[in-house]
Order: C-alpha cells, then structure tokens, then sequence
C-alpha cells in the first residue's frame, strides 16, 4: 500500500486536483494523507504572547473544521473507504510544510493542484508547486486547473541525457507501470550544443537496446530552441502527462530559467510528473 500526499488549500484548482489524486490513489492501490497548511496569523505590532497564540489557535481550528469538510467530501466523490484517507493541518508556510510532511510520512508521491498568479511560471506552475518540485525527494504531480480527469494513455518523458539516463528511465517506468501507459522517451537538443550529435545518438541506442523490451518508444529531437521542440512535440504526440527529472542540471531547469512561450504556459492542460534522478 503507497501512500499519496495531497496539499489542500480548499481552493477550485485543489479540489479539481483531488479528483485526479483520487483517481491515482485507486490505480496505486494508495492511502492518501490530505494536508492543509494554515498561515502564520496576522496579529498586532508588539502583541502580548497570549494573543498571538490565540490567533494561532483560531486558525487552527478553522483549518479542522474546513479539512474535515473537505475530506468528507473527497472521500465520496472520490469512492474511497474511509479508512484510506486520513488529515493533517499543520501550522506554517505551505511548500515547506508539504515537502516536511512528505518527508516525515515518508509519501511515495505527492499530488497537488496550481494556483495562477501573474507571473507567467507561475500561471504554469504555481509558486508553491515550483518549490515543492525542487525540493521534494519523492515524485510530484502538478495538476492545472483545467486537465481532464481521466486515466492517462500516454505519457511523455522529456530527458536530457545529462546524467545517468539508463537510471532515471528505469525509475520513470517503474513509476509508471501501474498506470499501463504508451511511454514516450525523447531528448531534445538545440543547434547550439556542440559536440553531442555522436554522443546523444550513442546513448539513444543504448537505451533502446536497454529498454527493448518494455512498452517505451525512445527520440532524439533536434530543434533550434528547446521549448519550441518540446511545444511541438507535445502538440504531436498528443500525451497525458508531461514527466520531467529533477536535478541540478535538469531540462526542468531551462524551464525555470526560459521564457517558455504564451501558448505553452496559458493553454496547456497536461498534468506534470516530476521526479528526481
């Protein structure tokens, strides 16, 4: 029995997340631990110790109160017994106390909704779903406001072939499996990186004959800007989940550091999986 951590702020975004966590905890055979951060309180300049622990002690049981709601509400729609699902409010800011919680329960993945702010990564990602990615040791799913809830059929593993890629594409089918999906394994590198056409092809054909066997198709892309390849290729492919590695160095980084493009970031609706290498 896994278990899913799933980050809740009663928000839309979040409560169309919970269906589509309700639907992984099914096919993973899941627990789901549903947690919801309440904020450091508001409280006056100065304030005597026994307000402001009022204050925290006010949220707190606010936050109960909206959690059990929301549990109920989740466990049915979700149709899951009872005894599956399981609340946590916890005191603090949320990307933090999400990867603790995850660490502490030791959560074999976390599921957790956007919320759109002004920033273009952010109408994407979300700034606390960006830092959990970063920092959390387990796999994340990040599920836009508008994705379609229904089981995926294919999925598509962006790699960049800067670490052990063997490694890391074991581990992504591994984490898959479950899902019984068409996995999709493409590389994509620009003009401008010299001295890699050998070198990628070389471990390109190493994968296939390392992974012959599974249910994986493996791509190399060339293409004058990375984003741009990645646009075009998920427009082509048509997958249901984007899943990108995590590291230092990753092709999740260039996202972070590029402006992606409008499209990609204002009508994309693919579910991301992202897990560390």
């Amino acid at each position: 029995m896994k278990t899913i951590l799933f980050p809740t702020d009663f928000s839309k975004n979040a409560t169309h997340a919970a269906e589509y966590a309700g639907m992984l905890a099914k096919i993973y055979d899941a627990n789901i631990v549903v947690l919801n951060t309440y904020f450091i309180p508001m409280v006056p300049e100065n304030p005597m110790a026994y307000e402001a622990q009022s204050a925290i002690e006010s949220n707190k049981q606010e936050a109960i109160q909206d959690l059990e709601k929301f549990a109920s509400a989740f466990i049915s729609n979700a149709h899951l017994h009872p005894t599956r699902v399981s609340q946590r409010a916890e005191y603090g800011f949320p990307a933090d106390k999400i990867v603790e919680v995850a660490n502490e329960i030791k959560a074999d993945m976390i599921v957790m909704g956007t919320k759109g702010a002004s920033d273009f990564l952010d109408k994407w990602l979300g700034t606390n779903a960006q830092k959990v990615v970063k920092e959390a040791l387990c796999p994340v799913w990040v599920i836009p406001s508008h994705t379609h809830i229904k089981q995926p059929q294919k999925i598509m593993y962006a790699a960049d072939f800067k670490e052990d890629e063997t490694t890391a594409t074991q581990y992504f089918l591994e984490l898959v499996k479950p899902l019984e999906t068409l996995n999709k394994v493409i590389h994509i590198n620009d003009f401008f990186e010299q001295n890699t056409e050998s070198v990628v092809h070389e471990k390109v054909n190493n994968l296939r004959e390392e992974f012959k066997d599974d249910n994986v198709l493996i791509r190399n892309i060339k293409r004058e800007d990375i984003i741009e390849g990645l646009e075009t290729y998920i427009n082509t492919f048509k997958p249901n989940v984007l899943a990108l590695a995590v590291h230092d160095k990753s092709f999740l980084e260039k996202i972070f550091e590029t402006s992606v493009t409008k499209h990609f970031v204002q009508e994309a609706k693919l579910p991301i999986l992202t897990f560390r290498k």
